[in-house]
């Protein structure tokens, strides 16, 4: 599996959330993590289409900061409560974790931009975090799963080859999110990019920067399997 090469201490860091028990499975960008020295606050977008759509999915709040009245921002012990959804970095396997996010175990990390590269998911709580790569200067990777390949994919997961090559292609005409971006392998669709990336990719396509993708890792189960690839951003340079 491919290690990241360029790691980017992010500023910030995006909160989503998903409503698993609802027919509704999109994931909403509802809030930000936002570091300034060693202090690190949790900001909602209250004002925002997607939180207020969460809410009508019944997202009440990270369960150590619930929605408030009024308040829309929290800065006791934010770090601390989210650095919980990760392993100890003490555990025997903590290398596997890391390498399976494409994280070279001998890299320097920390906790912080941990959250953003791993994602931090739990399986029953709908929360991730996501890196937004907005203060990267220069090339960088990341890993991200392909959204909807279970229904979506026109192409069985173990006719999906590692390393093979994909694409991504702006899908405008999406009657769902005009703003979805597809993932192709050889011109069939894979799936789509997540709702909480969307902004990352739009800006660097716009930007006509070269994004390239590769499958890194499939794993999952023969009733639910995932597939993840190995994303890269180089910026055009004139």
């Amino acid at each position: 599996m491919r290690h990241i090469e360029h790691l980017v201490e992010p500023d910030r860091i995006l909160l989503s959330w998903q409503a698993l028990a609802s027919k509704n499975r999109s994931r909403f960008v509802v809030g930000e993590l936002v570091r300034k020295g060693e202090k690190v606050t949790l900001r909602y977008f209250s004002d925002s289409k997607d939180f207020q759509q969460a809410v009508a999915d019944g997202f009440t709040g990270y369960p150590a900061f619930q929605v408030q009245e009024g308040v829309s921002q929290y800065d006791n012990q934010v770090l601390d409560a989210f650095i919980r959804r990760l392993p100890p970095r003490t555990r025997s396997d903590f290398s596997r974790y890391l390498e399976l996010r494409g994280l070279n175990p001998e890299a320097q990390i920390s906790d912080f931009a941990l959250l953003g590269y791993s994602g931090a998911r739990l399986p029953d709580d709908g929360f991730e975090l996501i890196h937004p790569f907005d203060n990267a200067d220069g090339a960088f990777e990341f890993i991200v799963e392909v959204a909807g390949f279970r229904h979506e994919s026109e192409v069985a997961v173990d006719d999906i080859p590692l390393e093979a090559n994909v694409s991504f292609i702006p899908e405008p005409s999406n009657t769902f999110d005009d703003r979805a971006i597809r993932i192709e392998l050889n011109g069939q669709k894979l799936g789509y990019v997540d709702r909480g990336r969307l902004d990352l990719f739009h800006r660097h396509l716009q930007a006509g920067h070269r994004l390239t993708g590769e499958v890194t890792r499939k794993n999952g189960t023969p009733a639910r399997p995932l597939l993840y690839i190995y994303t890269r951003v180089v910026p055009v340079t004139h």
